[in-house]
């Protein structure tokens, strides 16, 4: 028995996608993150109703940089189609995605455990010798969460959530 075996892992193929996508900052504290996240989640909800654009798929936290010293992070939702005007206001926008090959995980429960499943791939790459220290996550931005269910109407200890790791 590998301790691995809890680690639910794939390679796969990420479709490009059209996006609504709102930029983020935040300071290192897990905390802080989280009051950042749900921000710039606002912020994206009331830019998608704005420009009347249709979700097509779960929202997506994309981590362009983390460190001691904070977070930049864009959040995005999957839309259908791109907006009827090209002209927008604010730090919102509207861009593709690019297709990728990704390591994905799946972490079951709640957010706030996100840094357990987090510690687990941590060993999962030293082990499979993709990275020798913390430090070396750096080199898969940007990642990404994927959420897959409502937080809104989902018990805690029923949230799903994708974490891609790019394959470089």
């Amino acid at each position: 028995m590998s301790q691995f075996d809890a680690l639910e892992f794939a390679e796969v193929e990420v479709p490009r996608i059209l996006a609504a996508q709102m930029p983020g900052v935040s300071g290192p504290d897990p905390t802080a993150i989280a009051g950042a996240l749900r921000t710039a989640f606002d912020e994206l909800m009331g830019f998608v109703r704005q420009y009347k654009l249709s979700p097509a798929g779960p929202p997506r936290t994309i981590y362009i940089a983390h460190g001691p010293q904070g977070v930049r992070f864009t959040v995005a939702m999957p839309i259908a189609a791109p907006p009827g005007t090209t002209r927008m206001i604010g730090p919102g926008f509207v861009k593709a995605i690019p297709a990728s090959k990704a390591m994905r995980f799946t972490h079951h429960g709640p957010y706030s455990e996100l840094s357990k499943t987090y510690a687990l791939i941590t060993e999962f790459l030293k082990a499979k010798g993709l990275i020798k220290t913390d430090a070396e996550w750096s080199k898969y931005m940007p990642m990404w969460e994927e959420y897959l269910n409502d937080p809104q109407t989902t018990p805690p200890e029923k949230l799903l959530t994708y974490i891609y790791l790019p394959i470089i």
